[in-house]
Order: C-alpha cells, then sequence, then structure tokens
C-alpha cells in the first residue's frame, strides 16, 4: 500500500541576500509559507500590479544563461533553476518568495545556500496529499546529437551524460538515484561551472557581472582556476544534474520515472518539462509514496 506523503509549506518567514551572478547586485529574498496546491511563486517586490511569477514551465521565456520566467504583465523572476532544484530535493511544495529585483542570489554557485535558508525556516506539513508525475510512455525532446527524456520506471533516477571539449571537464556520465539522502546531499554541494573564455564572452555582453571563483568553478583547458580540489569527482555532471531536477521542478510535482539526459541544458530541460505538461499524464498525477 502507498503511504500519504503530505504537501508542505516553510515554516516561518525567513530571509538572505547574495549577489545576483549576471548583474552583479546584492539581491534579497524573503520565504513565506504559502497555501496548499499554491506551488512556489515569485514576488517582486520592487515591481508594482502584477508582480507574481509562478514557476511554470509556460512561464519560461529565455534559457540561455539560466532559466527566466515571465508573467503576464511583464514581471520576470531569472535564475530560479538554483532555488527550484534546491526546493525539489528537500520536498518543498508551497513557497512565496519575495525579491526585490528580478535575479535571484547566486551564493556559491551551488544549493547549498537555498536548503541551509530552508532548515533554518522548517517544512510545515500540510493537509493535502502531495502528488507526483508518473509517464506512461517514454517523452523525449533533442536537438542533434543533444537530448532529454523520461521513461517509465519505478522510482526517480537521472542517467546524466556530459561531453564538452574542455580537457578539465570532459566526457563523463553518472547514473543517480534521487530516493537516496546521500546522492541528494552530493547534488546539493555542486557548483555552477564554466571556462573562462565564456566569462570573457558573458561580460563583453554586459552579463556574469558578478561572476567570481566564490561562485563558480571556472576551468582553462586542462587547468581548474579555483584553489582547492573539487567538492566531487563528478561535480560537472552532479551540477548538470542539479540544474535539469530545477528546470523538472517547473511542473510543481515530482517526476517519478528514469530522467536520461545527453549533453542537455536549460532549453532542452524546460521544452521536456512542457511537453509534460501538456501530456495526459500531467493531468493523472497520482499521489506520491
Amino acid at each position: 500500500m502507498r503511504r500519504c506523503v503530505f504537501q508542505t509549506t516553510i515554516g516561518k518567514a525567513v530571509s538572505a541576500e547574495g549577489v545576483a551572478l549576471h548583474s552583479g547586485a546584492m539581491t534579497r529574498l524573503a520565504l513565506h509559507p504559502a497555501a496548499t496546491d499554491s506551488g512556489i511563486v515569485f514576488r517582486r517586490t520592487d515591481l508594482p500590479g502584477d508582480n507574481r511569477v509562478a514557476a511554470d514551465p509556460r512561464n519560461v521565456v529565455d534559457t540561455r544563461l539560466g532559466v527566466r520566467l515571465r508573467n503576464a504583465a511583464g514581471a520576470e523572476a531569472m535564475t530560479v533553476e538554483h532555488f527550484l532544484s534546491a526546493a525539489a530535493l528537500v520536498g518543498l511544495d508551497n513557497a512565496i518568495i519575495e525579491i526585490d529585483a528580478a535575479e535571484l542570489p547566486i551564493f556559491d554557485g551551488s544549493l547549498k545556500a537555498f536548503v541551509a535558508l530552508f532548515a533554518e525556516a522548517g517544512l510545515q506539513q500540510q493537509k493535502v496529499e502531495r502528488r507526483a508525475i508518473a509517464v506512461s510512455a517514454s517523452i523525449r525532446v533533442e536537438d542533434g546529437d543533444r537530448s532529454v527524456e523520461v521513461l517509465p520506471a519505478a522510482g526517480r533516477r537521472i542517467e546524466m551524460t556530459i561531453d564538452y571539449p574542455v580537457a578539465a571537464i570532459g566526457r563523463s556520465t553518472i547514473s543517480i538515484d534521487l530516493e537516496d539522502a546521500g546522492t541528494r546531499a552530493r547534488i546539493v554541494s555542486a557548483r555552477t561551472f564554466c571556462t573562462l573564455s565564456d566569462v570573457e564572452g558573458m561580460r563583453a555582453r554586459g552579463f556574469a557581472l558578478g561572476g567570481s571563483l566564490d561562485n563558480a568553478v571556472v576551468v582553462d583547458g586542462e587547468l581548474i582556476l579555483n584553489e582547492g580540489p573539487l567538492r566531487d569527482p563528478e561535480e560537472f555532471a552532479l551540477h548538470k544534474a542539479a540544474d535539469l531536477i530545477g528546470d523538472l521542478a517547473l511542473l510543481g510535482a515530482p517526476v517519478f520515472g528514469l530522467v536520461r539526459a545527453q549533453k542537455t541544458g536549460h532549453d532542452l530541460n524546460t521544452r521536456l518539462a512542457r511537453k509534460i505538461r501538456e501530456s495526459p499524464d500531467f493531468g493523472a498525477r497520482f499521489p506520491g509514496r
């Protein structure tokens, strides 16, 4: 018999601030409890009028340098993927996140600061069952040799393959079980990464102004420019898995099955989320385990 798992919100309001990756500005966010079935909603405190932006794949308007959401009135929330990934991994279903600018803080480039914020707030169990999405057939999106798909399977697993023409990153494949607490901890610690040439290109276009070796792993050829070793031998692939988890969290419910990803990114991940949302399986959700 499947045991009932109830939805959660945060137990008390908490706040934090940090540098935004692209603007370089200090951004403050504050978490507040929310009603059942409301999901994750970002509220722009610096904007009047319709300033609420729901975490929903239909609100994705750009994926080139992170996930950017926009509501019908034009209010935006950007670089939301790490927050959503952390929320999914700890089991947070409903919350209002107030932000005083478009972009969320990057913190150290991993999910750790968000998870710590959730721990400070505590999770409050609610009186409505959490629901989960179980696909009945493969759902896939692809672009050339890049692809991501979800297949029917028990549990929640990810097979992630990355392949970069940079010696410090290279090609690797990981298979991870999201039901395993140790695996979730590894994902939480994995930092975002880029090449030195990526940084130079982004800054030339006015982006990554808040980026530094304190909030990203930066590589140049065979070299890792940060001091100290990687946090995990598979940190690069683990962080790509974290991004994938955050992008699928736009669905507002965990996806049960095997997610198989090949050189994927936010563009394909959010397209997959949209395709799942449009499928009959999204409407046929079932109570979580």
